[in-house]
């Protein structure tokens, strides 16, 4: 029945747009609704159920569940993402895991992920993944791979961070086919406050140009947030909000083209502990807390 079948301008969408743009190939894509209002920028600032995505080094002592949907790509209703994250501390280690799956009834990319992050000092913060990268296309099969990611943040003062992380180290590749997963460096610095976060950041994958990102948010109120960034060479821009309620918090992101459109996410969190009022309020505590050490 006509409509049945994915359209053949789905995948020739996720097959040959930028890397900074599709979410085809393992390219590390912008997950959860404020990494996609920011751009991506959330290197050296973000201490959300998705940002150890970004970087694994984590500065927020916390127990979160995180939900995110894209329902379409640039407007096509084939071409989904979805993911669930957790966030938990044991032994005074924060750990992560996620499964997350993108893409269409006849190419699928799922990815599980869990990761480690701990306090070198009271200001520097290390962490790293292990993602499990499992790629199905029908009528050829499946494949995966194991890559690794590591990141490091670290704060010059209570409003100055520094972030700076390195994904698939092991430049890992695709067991039958012997495509190489993509390789990222990302290097970032960021103002942050109670109301206001700013942060720049140098992006780059292996075989791509290199990127800048620029983003901002701010809070009015500690319930709501507003945010937005950009990147250099996409021709988009990018927005979003979070509103936090009775220990939820409600994200909504979106991604505006030129050319291409639209591309939404929504997600969902719930937090059971370690938040208790602004990201900044909670780093701060967590910092203190490690000075009494």
């Amino acid at each position: 029945m006509l409509g049945s079948r994915p359209s053949f301008s789905a995948l020739l969408l996720m097959l040959f747009l930028p890397a900074e743009l599709t979410y085809a190939g393992f390219e590390r894509r912008n997950l959860g609704a404020r990494s996609l209002g920011l751009g991506g920028a959330l290197i050296s600032f973000g201490e959300d159920p998705w940002s150890f995505y970004s970087n694994p080094a984590r500065a927020l002592k916390s127990r979160e569940l995180g939900l995110f949907f894209v329902p379409s790509l640039y407007g096509l209703p084939e071409v989904k993402s979805a993911g669930a994250s957790y966030l938990d501390s044991f032994a005074g280690i924060d750990v992560s895991c996620a499964v997350q799956t993108f893409g269409l009834e006849v190419y699928r990319e799922s990815v599980v992920s869990a990761g480690a992050s701990m306090p070198v000092f009271d200001f520097l913060f290390l962490g790293t993944n292990m993602n499990y990268n499992h790629l199905f296309i029908e009528n050829y099969g499946s494949d995966a791979s194991f890559s690794f990611d590591v990141g490091v943040k670290m704060f010059a003062t209570d409003n100055f961070c520094l972030g700076i992380s390195s994904t698939n180290l092991n430049s890992a590749s695709l067991t039958n086919s012997n495509d190489r997963l993509p390789q990222t460096l990302a290097a970032g610095m960021a103002y942050v406050s109670e109301s206001v976060n700013l942060a720049f950041e140098y992006f780059k994958e292996l075989g791509y140009p290199s990127a800048l990102r620029i983003a901002a948010e701010y809070s009015p109120l500690k319930p709501f947030t507003l945010r937005t960034g950009t990147t250099s060479g996409t021709n988009s821009f990018n927005a979003g909000l979070t509103v936090r309620f009775l220990g939820f918090e409600v994200e909504y992101g979106a991604m505006f083209h030129s050319v291409l459109g639209m591309t939404q996410s929504f997600g969902i969190s719930l937090i059971f502990s370690g938040v208790g009022g602004t990201e900044y309020e909670g780093i701060r505590r967590y910092r203190e807390s490690l000075r009494r050490r």
